[in-house]
């Protein structure tokens, strides 16, 4: 690294007029040379007003609000340093901040610095505090001080939603690369009236902290904050630059939200077998909202479910880091486990169980359900049975709660009603708590011993559905009625595609349960075929194509190859292996050796001998690495798994045949079980043909493909719809484009930074034209 590199500091920003001028002015006394500042605005109230005319500040301005995720993914785009670091707008940076970190990063063994220990002033209150992160969890920083190459960030761009995004991207690093700084005074961070992430200060890991501390750390900035009673809501002092005068009225409106703000929610799902339908509830719920976060607790006996190479963190899903098996019917472990790792760790309004058989019908469930807690209700539970359940109840986990009433007088009477509010149930797939009600549980659970003593002689089944929304209105919580319908979210109901169509037209209906955990259920696979397979509609000019002509002008094509394929068992045509024959010849020409190729699902060998046959005239140092199980299985899951005999030694019989051998190197295993370490050329994924397997394939090897190296999808095809969803999906990322598809097989090329860049450039460009121009004209580059 250069030792005084560019560093892109990136400030992502909406409505903060107040705080804009001092977040500008730290950037500037910043005594590190080298920097320059990315503010990206979606607000309401523009900021462009404030920001100096000062060649190191790039203003990006936007039409309209979209996620923090997409915010700091844009802003790492416009970045030209080869550091990036956060800059939030609300928050106090010491002189020598970049100069620190840049030093930090100076080991190569380092991507991503910032710290855990942090100081907090409350503009409001007057308070301070010390947030302590135990140094034995997960390694986990703060957002707003985090510091990292762009090299990291071009191979784990920031979930695109507004929670635990930063969480997610630091989760995404090996562990051993990942520094928490032992000097944290460098920053303070501001407690205020419009704090996205509202500060829960009486939690465990907060203490009081001195505030001529704070006072000491911020120097003459202080007098910007110090309390006096005076200030309106809670917002620093104006200050006048030392580029220029800024100034800021104090008591500026900003426009009017017309709609409530989405709350702010986490998908709690209990998972415990059939990877597969993990993958397909995680898709479903990112699809119809991509503002939640997920939360996988694996319950079940496979202590490896989650673990068999697809990256859930991808697609907006965390895995639970400590689960515990879980018994049917005492199922309140998994929801405290759930609820303290979601305290401990984000931000949020509300926790919503969601079962692993349950499925999401529609969008808008985070607005939905904001409309009906915006009342001051001192809501703790939606359920679908608010009332009490009266001992004439024919509901069985509260009918056993009756028969041990008397065990649970002593602990009830010391609430106040106590024995009144005995005994609430809930129906558990779909019952939403709230945040301040998930921390109480956890407190009580965690500090009293007569509960845990009476739980431990209880013998209450389905102690989630009747323990903890007895407590909620115990611990004095209103328990609300659930505004999403249960019609559908049932015990042990089938449910006709007849009764999920009335559904679908239905406002308030957002789950079906039960829903069979198996992938290719009709009703799974109706479901993603109704909302395309989950796959969003890229934006115009999203998927970057290569004209035929120019392609197919670029490629040598080597037909003598296709007399010895089709001698072969396997369902490549003589189209798609002529574009095989011409991506390696291409490939093989351009890039520098050593070149390997990877091939994942070879079956008999049929695109295996096309890849030999050109390496072997062309490059005979060249390796292919053919990887399958030979386990005889073909198809796909959602269309159905055909089982024949294992394939391994026919295939070894027709490399030989060919003469081979010494260009192939075969694995036997799936493709999750190898250890991979080498630069890949080209990467031809053929293997099971549903989304989750295709994907799972794809992520295995997709970080050791070269920029300008190449991955190809056989069976892209209608009959394969996982296959198809799956790579419009990565080409709608921006980080590769269409080279060539003929017949079912699909090539997309791998873009380097500055490719990428350019694509995001001409994409915006063209989405703006085609705006004025009322069509839907598809761009081709």
């Amino acid at each position: 690294m250069n030792t005084h590199p560019l560093v892109s500091c990136i400030m992502p920003t909406y409505n903060r007029r107040q705080f804009i001028p001092h977040a500008i002015e730290y950037f500037l006394n910043q005594d590190y040379a080298n920097r320059e500042l990315i503010i990206v605005d979606d607000g309401t109230d523009a900021i462009n007003d404030l920001v100096p005319a000062d060649q190191r500040i790039l203003y990006v301005p936007l039409d309209e609000k979209i996620t923090l995720g997409a915010k700091l993914n844009l802003a790492c785009q416009h970045a030209r340093g080869e550091i990036i670091a956060h800059w939030d707008d609300d928050d106090w940076y010491a002189p020598r901040r970049l100069s620190y970190q840049v030093e930090a990063l100076a080991d190569p063994r380092i991507e991503i610095c910032g710290i855990n220990r942090l100081l907090y002033y409350d503009l409001q209150s007057g308070r301070a505090y010390e947030y302590i992160y135990p140094p034995e969890h997960r390694v986990w920083l703060l957002g707003s001080e985090l510091c990292y190459r762009k090299t990291y960030w071009e191979s784990h761009r920031f979930v695109e939603n507004n929670v635990g995004m930063d969480a997610r991207f630091v989760w995404g690093a090996d562990p051993r690369s990942v520094l928490p700084l032992k000097d944290h005074t460098f920053a303070v961070h501001m407690i205020h009236q419009s704090n996205v992430s509202p500060k829960q200060t009486a939690g465990s890991w907060w203490h009081a902290h001195p505030v001529d501390a704070i006072a000491g750390v911020l120097d003459a900035d202080w007098d910007y904050y110090k309390h006096d009673r005076e200030t309106p809501g809670g917002y620093p002092r104006a200050r006048t630059t030392s580029s220029e005068t800024i100034t800021v009225t104090e008591n500026r409106e900003t426009t009017p939200q017309k709609e409530v703000a989405p709350v702010r929610n986490i998908f709690a799902c209990l998972v415990h077998e059939s990877q597969e339908c993990v993958v397909d509830l995680v898709r479903n719920l990112r699809y119809h909202d991509s503002d939640s976060m997920i939360l996988l607790y694996n319950g079940g006996k496979n202590p490896d479910l989650l673990n068999h190479g697809f990256p859930f963190e991808r697609y907006g899903a965390i895995v639970h880091p400590t689960p515990r098996q879980m018994k049917w019917g005492w199922l309140h472990g998994f929801a405290l486990d759930s609820m303290k790792f979601a305290l401990d760790n984000f931000s949020f309004d509300t926790f919503t169980i969601v079962d692993s058989d349950q499925i999401a019908l529609r969008t808008g469930y985070s607005q939905y359900l904001s409309k009906y807690l915006s009342q001051p209700d001192h809501v703790g539970m939606l359920s679908n049975s608010p009332d009490r359940q009266p001992s004439s109840t024919r509901v069985p986990p509260a009918v056993q709660a009756w028969r041990e009433f008397e065990l649970w007088r002593p602990w009830l009477q010391r609430f106040p009603l106590g024995e009144k509010k005995f005994v609430h149930w809930t129906f558990w797939p779909a019952t939403v708590f709230t945040r301040d009600s998930t921390a109480d549980l956890v407190n009580v659970f965690a500090k009293d011993e007569q509960l845990n003593e009476i739980m431990g002689r209880s013998k209450i089944w389905a102690t989630e559905e009747v323990i903890l929304p007895t407590l909620v209105a115990l611990l004095g919580y209103k328990i609300g009625a659930n505004p999403c319908s249960y019609d559908c979210v049932k015990y042990r109901a089938r449910y006709s595609w007849r009764q999920i169509e009335t559904a679908l037209a239905r406002p308030d209906i957002f789950w079906a349960h039960p829903v069979s955990r198996q992938y290719g259920d009709v009703l799974r696979k109706l479901l993603r075929a109704r909302f395309n397979h989950y796959e969003r509609t890229p934006s115009p000019g999203g998927i970057m194509q290569t004209s035929n002509t120019e392609t197919n002008g670029e490629l040598l094509l080597t037909w003598p190859i296709l007399a010895l394929m089709r001698t072969i068992d396997g369902w490549l045509d003589d189209e798609e292996a002529d574009l095989l024959i011409a991506l390696t010849a291409k490939v093989l020409a351009t890039h520098k050796q050593p070149h390997s190729i990877v091939e994942v699902g070879s079956y008999c060998g049929r695109s295996t001998v096309v890849f030999g046959s050109v390496v072997k005239t062309l490059s005979p140092d060249t390796k292919i690495y053919a990887i399958d199980p030979h386990d005889g299985k073909v198809g796909a899951l959602d269309q159905g798994i055909s089982t024949g005999a294992p394939t391994l030694e026919r295939f070894n019989r027709n490399i030989e045949a060919a003469n081979l051998t010494k260009y192939v190197e075969v694995i036997q295993k799936y493709s999750y079980e190898v250890r991979w370490d080498k630069p890949i050329h080209i990467l031809f994924i053929d293997g099971l043909h549903d989304y989750t397997n295709v994907a799972r394939d794809f992520f295995q090897f997709q970080q050791w493909v070269v920029s300008g190296g190449y991955i190809a999808f056989h069976d892209y095809a209608d009959y394969y719809p996982g296959v198809k969803s799956f790579v419009n999906e990565i080409l709608s990322s921006g980080r590769y484009r269409q080279l060539h598809c003929v017949g079912s097989m699909m090539v997309v090329e791998k873009l380097n930074a500055e490719a990428r860049l350019v694509n995001g450039e001409i994409t915006e460009l063209f989405a703006k034209w085609a705006k004025t121009k009322g069509d839907d004209t598809e761009l081709r580059v």
